[in-house]
């Protein structure tokens, strides 16, 4: 029986039809551009030319966002600090294929490549110039780097983290609690114990 353009499957078959298929993003295995890098816009609708530093990267999604780049009007929800709520202008993601590093040696846009250093370590350098770009001191959003974090009353100390809590020992759950109440005489229940396992195996 044929479909009619107005029944309730045809209408459902065409809107499947009119929907646009989106390819599933595959994540990429190696990102040359990281947080805090200077980046410049070199592909896209808009703001090609455009300069700025990498807030964050979202790597399941390919995607960046760049201080001062592809910004957007978004509403403001009411908040105690801002009763009215209100509108704001802010960076958000763009494509990760649209920017590209800038070469510190001719301040232009470049592709990178990985070499190793004499320290061993991989350096991305331009494949232009060879000019080393190094990457940017990684810094966590509660604190910049380790050496400037201050201990809070609600960490642990490093002393209590070194601490050796558990020692390995053949004694079975028992035996160990016994030890630990002053009840077992280690040294002769342990070769006792031995004794006794040796003797069982052999049977």
């Amino acid at each position: 029986m044929a479909s009619h353009p107005w029944t309730r499957a045809a209408k459902m078959s065409a809107s499947l039809a009119r929907r646009k298929f989106k390819p599933p993003i595959v994540p990429l295995e190696n990102w040359d551009i990281v947080s805090g890098d200077l980046v410049e816009v070199v592909a896209g609708m808009k703001d090609i030319g455009k300069r700025g530093r990498v807030k964050e990267v979202i790597r399941k999604k390919n995607l960046l966002v760049v201080e001062g780049v592809n910004m957007r009007t978004r509403r403001i929800p009411p908040s105690e600090e801002n009763p009215d709520g209100g509108f704001a202008s802010m960076a958000v993601p763009m494509p990760y294929t649209n920017v590209s590093l800038i070469d510190p040696t001719d301040n232009k846009p470049c592709d990178v490549d990985y070499q190793v250093g004499d320290d061993g370590k991989r350096a991305r350098v331009s494949t232009r110039t060879n000019t080393a770009i190094p990457k940017p001191v990684w810094k966590r959003r509660d604190f910049a780097t380790r050496s400037e974090y201050n201990e809070s009353p609600l960490d642990t100390k490093a002393d209590v983290v070194a601490a050796v809590t558990y020692k390995a020992t053949v004694l079975s759950f028992e035996e160990d609690v016994l030890r630990s109440l002053g009840q077992l005489n280690t040294d002769t229940d342990t070769n006792t114990s031995t004794s006794t396992t040796d003797s069982d195996a052999k049977q």
